[in-house]
């Protein structure tokens, strides 16, 4: 109720206005003519014929000086399209998504104020300063938990340094301690290899002597039994003594033990008979060891001589010789030499080092420095292997106590933050060591400040409201659509439909906007539907509380010979408009059709192309009636 009584003061303001106008309208026909009549009358030219003359009743002509009096305007009589629609009122409104409202982060006390009621300012501009303790106690942290930081940061970086030294001292070390386990395990296995020749030739020789004596005992063997028996002979003849056959017996004997005991010899070793026989029957060209490894083969067994070189058929025998021992003592020593190369290379690999730098190692003899890594480089690549060190324990806590200073710091920065501070300002206080101990309250949107409530000196807190700032170059255009309207904007009108939008203080402009909001509820008391128009207003004509007229167009005609609605006058129950020829003005009754909030459709009385006056019509249908010509030139609106 109070909004519709307030619309009806504005109506009665403009009614008022308007006659007033009238009134002054005709005041200055009178000054015009009688300037005009005193100019003529001195030139002696006629009085009335360049202001107006009735050759006919529905025609005026007007002299260059009488148009520019009623600032006279023309239009063409056209082929537009008409639309169809509906028109409501409406208020200007601040957009509530461009109102702001400033608030100190913290308490603290009005030091310096740098805006005040109507300024203009932009987002992030000073507004004013506050002192505050809680700020000074929340910097004085912050330069604490820097320095603690910065000391931090100083022990982590000499730690890290002493414990890359050792990483390259334990890496040079491993790698020496690789190759010298190498060279020897060679010294090792050349010794080795020296015993190893040493005994297989000797336990071939030692083979070779004892096919010797075997073949030895057994020649003795049966020559000694072929003697024996001819012996026997001749003692049954009783050609030979007794005495003699005894010694024969005893020598036979003799050598049958001594072959026995050769063949014994090769038994020893894992030679059968067979084997032996073949010795016996050999005629002493083919190599010892080719027929003791040829009855292996035969018997199908496999060499199981473990030796770091292909197997030799001799070294199954080695235990023949006395050199045996010296022989398992070089390749236990050997063998040694070689778990140790493995162990120092597996301690090399534990250390983060590759087989690619193994064999590098290896080729060059050459021990890596790693100088041209850095620290940071050498600690992430090669620390996680160094797990028994002291000095990585020490500097994992160095880090661990830099990781909490560091959460530290930052949640000081982020108190700061809070307040209001930028991080350049933290940053200078962290490297100067100084707190600022004043915080810059600044502007929280760009726009006019429209509210001011604060006072140099006062004490304020989080709760305290300081400014109040609009930024009207977007505005609202607040709309209400009657019920009858809604059939008519059913389906017809949605959010981002165009709006075009006029207000009394600019009569000869046309704003467009877009609809933001539709509400979803019809008004009990009013019975309308609330809607919401956004409008750009960057050069700031519209003022919230301002009237506005709102037009949504519904539908279109095209091409239909129009004018624009302020050519058509209404005289009576007709419509006139005024079509120009030359410099006469004829009054033509028209036959009217469909009109939207620019042009009127015209049946009949103007033709396409006629130039129709669409300013000054009202003073033309006076003049018409024999009426002095008005000189407003702001005159001759029609509604």
């Amino acid at each position: 109720m109070q909004r519709q009584f307030c619309y009806t003061l504005l109506l009665l303001a403009i009614i008022l206005v308007a006659i007033s106008a009238l009134f002054l309208s005709e005041y200055c026909i009178t000054e015009t003519l009688a300037e005009d009549e005193q100019v003529d009358n001195e030139t002696g030219g006629q009085t009335h014929d360049d202001v107006h003359d009735h050759t006919e009743d529905n025609e005026v002509i007007l002299s260059d000086k009488a148009k520019a009096n009623i600032g006279l305007k023309t239009a063409e009589a056209d082929l537009h399209t008409i639309e169809k629609v509906v028109q409501v009122t409406g208020n200007i409104i601040a957009h509530p998504g461009r109102q702001a409202i400033v608030t100190p982060r913290i308490g603290g006390i009005v030091k310096r104020i740098h805006a005040n009621l109507g300024d203009m300012v932009k987002e992030g501009d000073v507004l004013l300063e506050l002192e505050s303790l809680d700020l000074q106690l929340a910097e004085i942290d912050l330069i604490e938990a820097g320095r603690q930081q910065k000391s931090l940061e100083s022990k982590s970086a000499k730690q890290r340094s002493v414990f890359a030294k050792q990483i390259r001292l334990e890496l040079q070390t491993r790698q020496i301690d690789y190759l010298e386990s190498i060279a020897e395990m060679q010294q090792q296995k050349t010794a080795y290899l020296k015993h190893r020749s040493l005994a297989i030739a000797k336990t071939v020789s030692a083979l070779e002597q004892m096919r010797v004596d075997l073949i030895t005992a057994d020649v003795e063997r049966k020559l000694l039994k072929n003697t024996l028996e001819r012996i026997e002979s001749l003692t049954e003849m009783r050609i030979s003594a007794q005495k003699e056959l005894v010694a024969r017996k005893a020598e036979y004997t003799k050598a049958i033990n001594t072959f026995a005991g050769a063949k014994r010899q090769f038994r020893l070793l894992g030679v059968n008979d067979q084997l032996l026989q073949k010795i016996l029957d050999d005629d002493g060209k083919t190599p010892i060891l080719k027929l003791l490894h040829q009855d292996r083969k035969d018997a199908g067994q496999v060499n199981s001589v473990s030796n770091k070189e292909d197997g030799h058929p001799a070294l199954k025998y080695v235990s023949l010789i006395e050199e045996a021992t010296g022989l398992v003592d070089a390749e236990t020593a050997f063998n040694s030499a070689e778990i140790k190369v493995h162990a120092h290379k597996q301690r090399v690999l534990a250390a983060g080092l590759s087989e690619m730098h193994l064999k590098t190692l290896m080729k060059s003899g050459k021990i890596a420095s790693f100088s041209e890594i850095a620290t940071d480089a050498l600690i992430d690549n090669y620390a996680p292997f160094m797990t028994n060190s002291e000095t990585l324990e020490a500097l994992l806590q160095t880090e661990e106590a830099q990781r909490n200073a560091t959460i530290v710091l930052q949640k000081v920065q982020q108190k700061l933050e809070v307040y209001g501070m930028t991080s350049e300002e933290i940053d200078k206080i962290i490297q100067t060591g100084k707190p600022h101990s004043r915080l810059f309250v600044t502007a929280t949107a760009t726009g006019k400040i429209t509210k001011q409530d604060v006072s140099l000196g006062e004490t304020v807190d989080r709760n305290s409201t300081l400014f109040g700032i609009l930024d009207t170059d977007v505005v609202w255009i607040e709309g209400e659509a009657y019920e009858d309207s809604l059939a008519l904007l059913h389906n017809k009108w949605d959010v981002g439909s165009e709006v075009r939008i006029r207000v009394p203080a600019y009569s000869g402009i046309v704003f467009t906007g877009k609809i933001s909001q539709i509400s979803a509820v019809v008004d009990p008391e009013k019975r309308t539907v609330h809607f919401w128009t956004e409008v750009d207003n960057s050069n700031r004509q519209l003022k919230p509380g301002m009237f506005a007229e709102q037009t949504l167009v519904i539908d279109k005609i095209d091409d239909v010979l129009s004018v624009p609605l302020s050519a058509v006058i209404e005289d009576g129950a007709t419509q006139i408009v005024f079509v120009e020829s030359n410099n006469a003005y004829l009054k033509h009754e028209v036959k009217v059709g469909v009109k939207d909030d620019r042009y009127i459709e015209i049946k009949d009385g103007v033709h396409a192309g006629e130039m129709v006056v669409i300013q000054g019509t009202h003073q033309l249908m006076r003049a018409s009636a024999g009426t002095a010509i008005v000189d407003d030139p702001h005159a001759g609106h029609g509604h």
